[in-house]
């Protein structure tokens, strides 16, 4: 419910095929389902991936602050219910989104100012 009003448009439909192909986490439906779109694109915001489209640009940043959001919120019911491995989980998953970082990336990398080739 939450990304009801994504929608895939025809002239985005080539950069989400590239970007699929970029992204770390494997995309199992087509570029044409919403769901990939905000798939593809949340992980493109975590992996730092340039985009070229202005409407691309503005659905991931509506994506990054609503997956935030979302992902605190599940963060606090599962510590309120006392699930504490779910709960370690999706802090994980949270202080990715919120750092732009991969869990398994260096968390130098979170600082923009350090170059690519010292990480």
């Amino acid at each position: 419910g939450e990304f009801k009003q994504i929608h895939v448009r025809e002239e985005e439909k080539l950069e989400l095929t590239k970007l699929v192909s970029r992204v770390p986490i494997p995309v199992k439906e087509g570029v044409e389902e919403p769901s990939s779109k905000v798939n593809v694109l949340l992980q493109a915001y975590i992996s730092r991936l340039k985009l070229e489209g202005f409407a691309l640009v503005a659905d991931m940043t509506y994506i990054q602050q609503s997956a935030c959001r979302l992902m605190r919120a599940l963060f606090e019911v599962a510590l309120k219910r006392g699930w504490a491995a779910l709960s370690s989980k999706i802090l994980a998953i949270c202080k990715m989104v919120e750092k732009r970082t991969w869990g398994s990336q260096s968390p130098l990398r979170q600082f923009g100012s350090i170059p690519e080739v010292i990480i």
